[in-house]
């Protein structure tokens, strides 16, 4: 029998898991335990006899925004309404913490679900691949390797942290601090791109900087000696990190719409060069 929407534990991670691994998603249970960690109510879901069968998160940045992802119903339970409960839980518990805007990476079979509920679209977002990365020629500049003993504010100063806020809308600090300790992350003066582990592939992400010649030599120095399959993905608004990604070796993969519901929100998507993750925004 199915059960009432609830919250998840860290002990349901590996029942996520299975979902995430017969959707061929690249998440980890890091990945999972991370929106645990940064929102304690935040992974919702149904189960049946134990087991979960439908899941969804939501990942507030203060007031001003919230994402939803880890949207997953296993395959023989589709179509019983159960992505759409906790699409609305989600929404009900945004409005109930006064959040104001809702934002979302639809897949082409989730777009219906969500313009129903009043999302809209607003652009389209692309996952690029590859075997093995090409070396992207660059100019030498300072660029500053993350300690794990270093935590994020000796890294990354405030004025870039200003600028991350202007360029994705909203504060992430407690984000980019969670995937500092779970992955690698490099800084200039004028931008910063992380990576992590994937379930399948190595993961190249977020990435905000000034210049297309920074992002050159930020995500070489990631992709430099790792032959192992990667993705990125970016917004194809931005062509200068559509042009870092062919040079790179990358090729397009699949393309999801951006959606939005609520108060719209200014970004300087131009300085995106590689988003957080299709459930981090």
């Amino acid at each position: 029998m199915l059960s009432a929407v609830h919250t998840m534990t860290p002990g349901d991670i590996p029942s996520a898991m299975e979902l995430s691994a017969i959707a061929n998603w690249n998440q980890t249970t890091d990945d999972w335990r991370r929106v645990m960690q940064l929102n304690p109510e935040g992974c919702r879901c149904i189960e049946d006899a134990g087991s979960i069968v439908a899941t969804a998160s939501l990942l507030p940045y203060g007031k001003r925004l919230a994402w939803i992802g880890m949207v997953l119903t296993r395959p023989e339970y589709r179509r019983r309404g159960l992505a759409k409960q906790l699409m609305e839980d989600a929404i009900a518990s945004a409005e109930r913490s006064g959040i104001r805007t809702l934002k979302l990476d639809a897949t082409d079979e989730g777009q219906p679900l969500y313009e129903s509920l009043g999302f809209v679209v607003e652009q389209p977002v692309e996952r690029w691949g590859c075997e093995s990365a090409k070396s992207l020629v660059v100019n030498d500049g300072p660029v500053a390797a993350a300690s794990m003993q270093k935590d994020l504010a000796a890294l990354i100063s405030a004025d870039l942290l200003r600028r991350d806020v202007e360029s994705f809308g909203a504060v992430r600090e407690q984000l980019l601090e969670s995937l500092r300790s779970s992955g690698r992350c490099t800084v200039a003066p004028d931008g910063y791109v992380f990576s992590r582990p994937g379930r399948v592939a190595q993961y190249l992400g977020p990435c905000m900087v000034d210049s297309e010649a920074t992002a050159r030599q930020l995500i070489a120095e990631h992709l430099q000696g790792h032959s192992c399959n990667w993705y990125w993905d970016l917004l194809p608004a931005n062509a200068g990190a559509v042009r870092c990604a062919e040079e790179s070796g990358f090729t397009r993969r699949r393309t999801l719409q951006r959606m939005s519901r609520g108060e719209k929100i200014n970004t300087s998507d131009a300085r995106i060069y590689a988003i957080a993750g299709f459930e981090l925004g």
